[in-house]
């Protein structure tokens, strides 16, 4: 291997290719084939054939996204790092996003518009050796966790700053839209009046608890924590994310960076289902379109957050849209990078034009995750993927938000998923194909722009906020 910076021979690959050892073994070898193109043949469905199973009057695109960025302002053993957050969500109305998708001169003007309808978080949380006071390192990450989702709320205002049509008469926050609220309505099924709870192990003696409301009112602050009843110590309700669990005092909290930036896009867009359900203005939701960067799931020690409070919501919301004849779950989200496009990547070209792929269990099995004996996405998953393919200049993988209801499981529907079952998937794909964004291989122009205000570059960034920090904690 050669050494940092150093410079790799140019000619050294002739010991290979003139190697007859090497040349008789290739010679023994066959390229395994798989019976791919019949397979996708068998699985394409032309766009043209998919229905709306109700009227979808979708008017606005709502993406969420974020970038973080970890600094460093101590190098010398034992180091100190900081990760810094910027998460972001904006507020278009799709046919400006049309009319800005159709014009060949962008227009400063309808850009700066459509970006005051936004509204972005920073915050910044210790990866390793920086304790608050009087806390050691693991309770730190916790309080701060805590404090990152009930210290910001999500105002309606800023999103719809611009429109005419403005939901709840577009208030400013208060204490009650905090995202650890959000966060309570999940966890104790506000949404269904029920007295919910979740159970896990307190962060100090790993005694099993169940986390229950302490009083009828969930936005009480006495509702933010339980007292465990073997230590005594207190458990916050973020400790349900269980991240703690990734982090010690050596090692620090640098394997949470990318959980805490997706649980909070996920909290953060959940929230205005929250405010639509609680102010009886559920029609909204047929309206809106909600964009995520990247994948509908949330991995590792998060997954328990997904099978028990996210999925099941939105399982309960599928119910609801089909009782109602409505659609109120229009959530996607975009894969950029993963196993599943990369197969992608290799398919495409045998993929025929406007038609799409719903992958089942047997195909994932045989073609992208191997045949293993987990269920692809069972604990982590609340989308289903499709692989769709426009023409020549637009593909994408999609994840759209669960098709069925309470009563059937994750790894049963993944064995035969239909593309029935989407309420509302012709309306989305009719939306996402007029945004198409040149700027970025496989983007769409309401990602582009949110990206554009929260992502976090490494060059000056890294180095203001390295900076900064120093110059802080001095």
């Amino acid at each position: 291997m050669a050494y940092n910076k150093e410079k790799a021979s140019k000619i050294n690959y002739l010991h290979l290719i003139q190697n007859d050892t090497i040349r008789k073994y290739l010679s023994r070898c066959d390229r395994k084939k798989f019976p791919l193109q019949e397979d996708i043949h068998k699985c394409n469905i032309p766009i043209n054939n998919i229905k709306n199973k109700h009227k979808v009057p979708l008017e606005y695109i709502i993406a969420v996204d974020g970038g973080y960025q970890e600094v460093c302002i101590d190098e010398n053993f034992p180091s100190s790092k900081l990760c810094y957050y910027n998460i972001g969500i904006v507020n278009t109305k799709i046919k400006e996003l049309e009319s800005l998708e159709k014009d060949k001169i962008i227009n400063p003007n309808l850009i700066n518009k459509i970006e005051e309808n936004s509204q972005i978080f920073g915050f910044v949380i210790p990866m390793q050796n920086i304790c608050l006071q009087e806390q050691d390192f693991t309770d730190t990450v916790r309080k701060t966790i805590f404090e990152i989702f009930a210290n910001n709320a999500l105002s309606l205002e800023k999103l719809f700053k611009n429109h005419k049509d403005k939901p709840l008469e577009s208030r400013q926050s208060t204490e009650k839209d905090s995202f650890i609220n959000t966060i309570k309505w999940l966890v104790f099924k506000e949404y269904e009046n029920s007295d919910s709870f979740i159970e896990f192990a307190c962060p100090q003696c790993k005694a099993m608890q169940r986390f229950t409301k302490q009083t009828q009112n969930y936005t009480d602050e006495k509702n933010d924590f339980i007292v465990c009843n073997k230590c005594g110590e207190a458990i916050y309700i973020t400790d349900c994310f269980d991240l703690h669990t990734l982090v010690d005092e050596i090692n620090g909290a640098t394997l949470i960076q990318s959980y805490i930036m997706s649980v909070f896009e996920i909290v953060l867009m959940l929230s205005m289902f929250r405010f639509f359900f609680e102010n009886n203005a559920l029609y909204w939701l047929e309206r809106i379109l909600f964009i995520k960067d990247g994948p509908l799931a949330l991995f590792s020690r998060l997954d328990d957050f997904v099978f028990k409070i996210v999925r099941p919501f939105l399982q309960f919301l599928y119910e609801k849209s089909l009782q109602d004849g409505k659609s109120y779950t229009n959530i996607v989200g975009l894969d950029k990078s993963g196993m599943f496009v990369e197969h992608f990547l290799h398919i495409e070209s045998k993929i025929s034009e406007n038609s799409l792929i719903l992958p089942n269990l047997d195909y994932m099995r045989k073609y992208i995750t191997g045949n293993n004996a987990s269920v692809f996405g069972e604990n982590t998953y609340f989308g289903i993927k499709i692989f769709v393919k426009k023409d020549d200049n637009l593909s994408f993988l999609l994840d759209l938000a669960v098709p069925f209801s309470r009563n059937i499981q994750y790894k049963d529907y993944i064995k035969n998923p239909s593309i029935e079952d989407f309420l509302a998937l012709k309306a989305i794909l009719e939306v996402l194909c007029k945004l198409k964004c040149d700027l970025y291989a496989k983007s769409f122009i309401p990602i582009a722009m949110i990206n554009k205000l929260v992502s976090l570059s490494n060059v000056p960034s890294k180095k203001i906020l390295t900076l900064f920090s120093q110059d802080v904690l001095r």
